[in-house]
């Protein structure tokens, strides 16, 4: 379904925001150390991994619903 691969994406896109962010809070990819920046990331990604296992668990029911129809099917024969 659309839906899943949706979420998916959203959450793809959350976490590369997210790393980007916290590259942004060191001295590498910033002016600095930025405690904030860091909390602001590690916020950000549990979201971004809700979305992602959100959308695993609707793939995996969509299979499981799958299989019980051909089961289904194959008693009911």
């Amino acid at each position: 379904m659309i839906l899943w691969r949706i979420l998916q994406v959203v959450g793809i896109a959350g976490i590369l925001a997210c790393g980007m962010l916290a590259w942004q809070a060191t001295p590498f990819g910033g002016d600095g150390w930025s405690r904030a920046r860091l909390l602001y990331a590690g916020a950000g990604a549990i979201p971004a991994l809700a979305l992602l296992g959100i959308a695993a668990v609707g793939q995996e029911l969509r299979r499981v619903r799958a299989a019980l129809a051909r089961i289904e099917q194959k008693l009911g024969d």
